[in-house]
């Protein structure tokens, strides 16, 4: 979630039942995110625990699979090889409720194309594969969603919203009679972080604060540490890469027009809404950004970095070194900005911070700023981490202290901070239909459903 907020202090190990507002006391957003947070937890391992992994209502179960030409055409719909209908209803997948309020295509669900290999054109040559549901929480703010501001206030940011958004996705090889591998296909050794702050050598700067302190910053801040390039740790110019903020990633200035791409300069040239509510918050010239849409992010891809040239305050427009993605940008109605991003990347590299891991027991920190260091320990076990475009770690730093929140063994702030798997993005899969060729001689492929169902438990 890239919302600008103090924390996330939500912790399932806590037991926590509800939080308790207090007369006369200081209301913190932390506070009010970990009771939904405490609530939606709740709510979901129940679900779970009395449907399971997956499941949908016998009576109303949603995402069938439907590829009969005289169904789909009853609809009002209309096939061509390799598309599929998804049905109408609702479908339960890790105790979350999945719902699809009117039958829809395959191709037409939003972000399609997700990947080159899962195009229908792809699909009708393929002698098998899974379709299987994936399901996440998507961070919904008033960029992406406009009718979050409130007009009678003038248009402020207010509150955000968390919007559980699924796809139906194709597993192209695929086995026709079995999806229970489907969440097997995408298990992986976890990656993990270690943050902590330091004090410098030495540091003579009157500017800054106290020198003893390890956290040097002049603010508060929530430091997101985010995948970028996914794969395995490489070191520089190769493998995994991350991208940092100080502000969780939640500086956002939506576009006003279509970019303009310039293949002889090299640049992208934007005109953004706004230049940010402040300088503090807006961007600052050899800054990286990243142009995406709602498209580009149902797709979890890694936009390109591209690093801010210059900046005419006047007309609001940006010149923006290295080349965008040429397929984001372009539909207003798919809500298109600029993210902003503090780290200091090497253009060399696609403006991302490689992903260094450490031996066991030889940590090897990465500076991000202001004391602020990160370690990549080896995963579990030591086998190498699979690090996932969206992977994110939340650091709030502090100045009272002079140090980052950081679980550290037994508590004690001289020993080392325990590493961390991420936060997020968390997915969940469950399959909907195996389709693979039918028996010898037999025309056309065959479709297994996979679906579980449950009856309701008072009839």
């Amino acid at each position: 979630m890239k919302g600008d907020f103090s924390r996330d202090t939500f912790d399932p190990r806590n037991h926590y039942t509800r939080v308790l507002m207090q007369q006369g006391r200081v209301h913190l957003d932390a506070d009010f995110n970990e009771q939904s947070a405490i609530a939606m937890h709740a709510q979901r391992l129940l679900a779970r625990d009395l449907i399971g992994p997956e499941g949908g209502p016998r009576d109303n179960a949603g995402f069938a699979v439907i590829t009969d030409p005289a169904a789909v055409k009853a609809l009002g719909k209309k096939l061509v090889p390799g598309d599929f209908l998804i049905g109408a209803g609702r479908y339960y997948v890790n105790g979350a409720m999945c719902q699809n309020p009117a039958a829809l295509l395959y191709s037409e669900q939003p972000g399609y194309p997700f990947d080159a290999a899962t195009t229908t054109d792809i699909l009708a040559d393929l002698p098998g594969y899974t379709i299987y549901l994936d399901v996440w929480e998507r961070h919904i703010s008033a960029v992406e969603g406009p009718g979050l501001l409130e007009p009678a206030l003038g248009g402020p940011d207010t509150a955000t919203r968390a919007q559980l958004t699924w796809q139906v996705r194709v597993l192209p090889g695929g086995a026709a009679d079995g999806g229970g591998g489907v969440a097997d296909h995408f298990a992986r050794a976890v990656p993990l972080l270690a943050a902590r702050a330091e004090p410098p050598a030495t540091n003579n700067d009157p500017c800054s604060v106290d020198p003893a302190a390890r956290y040097r910053g002049l603010e508060n801040q929530l430091y997101r540490v985010e995948i970028h390039a996914p794969g395995p740790a490489g070191g520089p110019g190769q493998g995994a890469t991350f991208k940092w903020s100080r502000d969780n990633g939640s500086v956002t200035l939506p576009l006003a027009g279509s970019p303009a791409v310039d293949a002889a300069s090299n640049t992208t040239t934007v005109t953004l809404a706004t230049l940010g509510r402040d300088t503090d918050l807006g961007l600052v010239v050899g800054g990286w950004v990243e142009l995406v849409d709602d498209n580009s992010t149902l797709r979890h891809v890694a936009a390109p970095l591209l690093r801010v040239h210059s900046i005419d305050r006047d007309e609001f427009a940006v010149v923006l070194e290295g080349q965008a993605d040429p397929e984001s940008g372009l539909d207003p109605r798919l809500h298109p900005y600029l993210r902003r991003w503090d780290h200091g990347g090497d253009a060399a590299a696609g403006g991302a911070v490689a992903v260094v891991e450490s031996p066991a027991g030889q940590p090897l920190w990465q500076d991000l700023e202001d004391g602020v260091q990160v370690c990549f320990p080896v995963a579990d076990g030591g086998s190498p981490a699979s690090y996932r475009t969206g992977d994110y770690w939340l650091i709030p730093a502090r100045t009272v202290t002079g140090d980052v929140e950081w679980p550290r063994d037994d508590g004690a702030a001289a020993l080392n901070p325990q590493p961390l798997p991420p936060r997020g993005e968390e997915h969940a899969y469950a399959g909907l239909a195996g389709v693979g060729s039918g028996p010898a001689g037999a025309p056309g492929q065959v479709v297994t459903e996979l679906r579980k169902f449950f009856a309701p438990l008072a009839v």
